[in-house]
């Protein structure tokens, strides 16, 4: 059996195990799903935030369940990274009156798709990682959409302010043909209203895409001081690669969207990542020296999952996913049901909690559907080791 797959199975079983609790045909368990790209080769975000549900799922378990002894209980469905096939997920899940939520995964297309689909359904779309700005306040009323995770707008703020410290004036910007390109632009465009002294030249391609030397010598011929990058790991890697074959007095610097991020980035890319002049956005990172709550987020994950979760890819999928799940126990207690309507309805009410990438007042409101804001947005780059560290000043 592959390390990975062990490692999964004995991570459900933790999460799973609540030997003190009520059998479970006394009290059937409440569900929360993950429906994500699992089997997208190269990408670990799907695994990452099935990580992050299950370890606090095992947490609440282990102090009784909700609702007076119910253990939680996670299941898994593969939507591939399609779109079709998520919306297929999630109206199968919503037809189990014991899935009270739905988790996503990393792609903001799919997300945007599962909109209108979670209101149809009245089925909680609770997102973990997809950035599109439209995805969490969307105008759906009642918005069944909750979201822990960063939004473009605030990546581009962040990477566009980065460039402007570094005293840029123009940039070449690599845009995916898609709604989280579209999303990024549009990000962009209400910047530089603000921003008269930066200049963007925005560039597109397509996923799947391999060639982008173009792209590259373009970017040079017109004296841009560096590549504003909007990719997933699959073609930013070719970029990279571009970028590290030129002359180095030729190399323009990269300034990334965290897309990624959600694979081992820096040792597909063999390295180069780490040596680059390349830093991307992130919210979240373990300290070199540990506060209280995150030291004790890592013993229980060493008790539960049997691994040290700071070295694992898609770190940020695990820790919003993490958070994420406690609220939706915490607004499940507050409903005293798992009728989905009533959870969200929960989930707008005041609450506090202490979690793993903020402490939260007040998180969601009827108004705002964003547990973070941009205070929690900064600049990495990849250590030699492959982990993301802060830069300095961010």
């Amino acid at each position: 059996m592959l390390p990975e797959r062990r490692k999964l199975l004995a991570l459900m079983a933790s999460a799973l195990a609540a030997p003190h609790l009520l059998a479970a045909d006394e009290k059937p368990p409440v569900k929360i799903a993950v429906s994500a790209e699992y089997g997208m080769q190269g990408s670990f975000a799907a695994q990452s935030i099935e990580k992050g549900v299950a370890l606090a799922v095992a947490e609440i378990n282990q102090r009784g369940g909700v609702l007076g002894g119910r253990r939680l209980e996670v299941v898994r469905r593969d939507d591939r990274g399609l779109p079709a096939r998520a919306i297929d997920n999630m109206r199968e899940l919503a037809r189990d009156p014991d899935v009270v939520a739905v988790f996503c995964g990393r792609f903001s297309p799919v997300a945007l798709e599962l909109v209108p689909v979670s209101s149809e359904t009245q089925m909680l779309l609770l997102d973990p990682w997809a950035a599109a700005d439209g995805i969490a306040n969307n105008g759906q009323k009642p918005n069944f959409v909750f979201r822990l995770s960063l939004i473009d707008t605030w990546a581009i703020e962040a990477m566009l302010d980065h460039a402007r410290k570094r005293r840029m004036t123009k940039l070449t910007a690599l845009l995916p043909n898609t709604g989280w390109g579209r999303s990024s632009l549009a990000a962009i465009e209400r910047y530089l209203k603000n921003h008269r002294d930066l200049r963007v030249e925005a560039t597109w391609y397509n996923w799947g895409d391999t060639q982008f030397a173009e792209q590259m010598l373009v970017a040079r011929r017109e004296r841009s001081d560096g590549i504003l990058l909007v990719a997933n790991e699959a073609e930013a890697k070719h970029i990279l690669r571009v970028v590290d074959g030129m002359e180095p007095a030729e190399r323009l610097p990269i300034i990334a969207h965290w897309g990624m991020t959600a694979g081992d980035f820096n040792r597909v890319t063999e390295g180069r990542a780490g040596r680059m002049d390349f830093v991307t956005v992130q919210t979240f990172a373990f300290s070199a020296q540990p506060n209280a709550r995150q030291a004790a987020v890592l013993q229980s994950a060493e008790r539960h999952l049997g691994e040290d979760v700071r070295k694992i890819p898609a770190l940020v999928g695990f820790a919003h996913a993490y958070d994420l799940t406690h609220l939706l126990g915490l607004a499940i207690g507050k409903a005293k049901s798992t009728d989905r309507k009533l959870v969200r309805a929960a989930l707008e009410q005041p609450v506090a909690y202490d979690g793993l990438v903020r402490s939260y007042r007040n998180p969601f409101t009827a108004t705002n559907h964003e547990a973070l804001s941009r205070d929690q947005v900064f600049i990495a780059r990849y250590a030699v080791d492959g982990a993301l560290v802060p830069v300095s000043g961010h």
